[in-house]
Order: C-alpha cells, then structure tokens, then sequence
C-alpha cells in the first residue's frame, strides 16, 4: 500500500479508491446513502446566501441575503455528490443548507447558477476518511454470529475504544515510528483507564490490520 503524503488534507476520489479498497460504484452508493461525505476542490466560487420560500403553488423560491467569495474545500450533496461519480462530471448549482435556508453557486463571470465538478474535483477530507476507516474497522469486529436480540457477557477489554484511541492517535500525533510504539501507547492507555491490560501477543492480533494501514507511512517518515 502506498505511504500517506505527509499533511494529507484532501484525498482525490482515485486516492480513496486505493485507501479504502472500493470500487468507484461502492463509493457512489455510500455517497448517496449519505455514510460518505464528498467534498469538492473548485477554487474561489461566488456563494449566494438566501432563504427558501415555500408558495402556496408547492413551488418555492430563492430570496438572496447575500453573496461572497469561498475558496477551499466544499461539502456537496449526497444527490450531487453521486452524479459526479456516476457520470464523471454534473453541474453543481446548490450546496448543503440549513433547512429553509439555500446555498447557491454564482458564476461571477455569467452571473447564471452553476459550477461544473468532475470526477478530478472531488474526494474526501482527511477527517471524513479517518472517520469511515473508524467504522469500517469497528464493523469488521462484529461477528456474523452476533445476533442483536442475545446479550452477550461484558468483554475483558474495550477493543472498540481503543481502535478508536489508536485512530486518535494518529489523526492528532501522526503514525507512531514503530509497530512496537504503538502497541506500548495502546497499553498506557489502558493503564491510564485503570482496567486490566491486555497481553502484548493479543494487542498485535487485535491491531496488526491497522499497522497494516498506517504503517508504511511511518516508513516514510524514516526514509
């Protein structure tokens, strides 16, 4: 697996492909069933701010407030988010609002409403993949065995936390520089819990997928 770029902030869509192992219809889906946030790289865009009006007709209406420039990264809709990864480009005309409320893009030389994204325009923040690979290795935890109608016995240790302490780590101090590293914070976190300790051997088995992961960027980092 390819290392991480140091001070990743964006991936592109092909990027998260690679990551996450998914093909381009998987994230498609996820998009519009809205367990993936895309985002957008358009550069400096003219934003219309306003309220949405409903009429008595079922129509509604756009009454702006006011306009100003974005630069930076842009949240799309699930709707729009999933054409762009569809059909390789879509014309965005709106972005997420508050309800009753409306977000629509400008085009400052026209003046008409709209922006073109492509499939190269779009992918997700650092933050929302960390958060889906989060998920993704809590779900692979549960077994097909596990039915939600029978209560299982309290475990000896919390591994959902702490995968989530490991994933804490790394989205706030980086990629420990070794495997050993990890696995040494892993049980200072549990000391510091005050609950028992698992073994070293267990704490391995239970973290070797995410090393797996994240491993070659501290590689990187050492190179």
């Amino acid at each position: 697996m390819p290392a991480t770029p140091k001070n990743k902030v964006f991936y592109q869509i092909h990027e998260a492909k690679e990551r996450l192992g998914l093909s381009m219809m998987d994230l498609a889906v996820l998009v519009a069933e809205r367990k993936l946030l895309l985002s957008a790289a358009l550069g400096g865009i003219l934003i219309e701010d306003g309220v949405l009006e409903e009429q008595l007709d079922f129509g509604c209406t756009y009454a702006p407030q006011c306009q100003n420039f974005v630069h930076g990264l842009v949240d799309l809709r699930p709707e729009d988010g999933w054409e762009v990864l569809r059909a390789g480009s879509h014309t965005i005309n709106f972005l997420p609002a508050e309800k009753g409320y409306h977000r629509r893009l400008i085009d400052s030389r026209s003046q008409s409403s709209g922006r073109l994204a492509t499939r190269e325009d779009v992918g997700l923040r650092h933050e929302e993949l960390m958060r889906y690979l989060a998920l993704e290795q809590s779900l692979e935890d549960v077994t097909p065995s596990e039915r939600p109608e029978k209560r299982r016995a309290p475990t000896a240790y919390d591994w959902e936390e702490a995968q989530l302490e490991a994933f804490r780590l790394v989205y706030f101090d980086g990629v420990p520089p070794s495997f050993g590293a990890l696995i040494r914070h892993i049980q200072a976190w549990y000391i510091a819990k005050g609950g028992r300790v698992p073994d070293e051997s267990t704490l391995k088995r239970r973290l070797r997928k995410f090393w797996t992961l994240f491993g070659p960027e501290a590689q990187d980092k050492a190179a």
